[in-house]
């Protein structure tokens, strides 16, 4: 398996919706590639971070902006299709 699908994998584990084979197939690249390693734990401290602020409420994005932002990926994921 190439490391883009373990990306994949690293995203659900994180939101805890990957079964335990599967999990046990991360754990093991994960233990082998650095790579993925560091990128696992940057994810998750941003998750986690993510989900402090927004319990938190204290940080809040204008919704014109969050829009906006909405927008632009809309369009990004529209040309990816194609």
């Amino acid at each position: 398996m190439k490391c883009e699908k373990y990306l994949e994998l690293i995203s659900l584990y994180i939101d805890r919706e990957l079964d335990q084979d599967l999990i046990d197939v991360l754990e093991e690249h994960l233990s082998l590639c650095q790579d993925c390693l560091v990128f696992f734990h940057t994810m998750k401290k941003t998750v986690t971070l993510s989900r402090t602020y927004y319990k938190k409420k204290c940080c809040r994005v204008p919704k014109a902006v969050s829009t906006k932002i909405f927008y632009h990926l809309r369009l990004i994921y529209k040309k990816e299709q194609f």
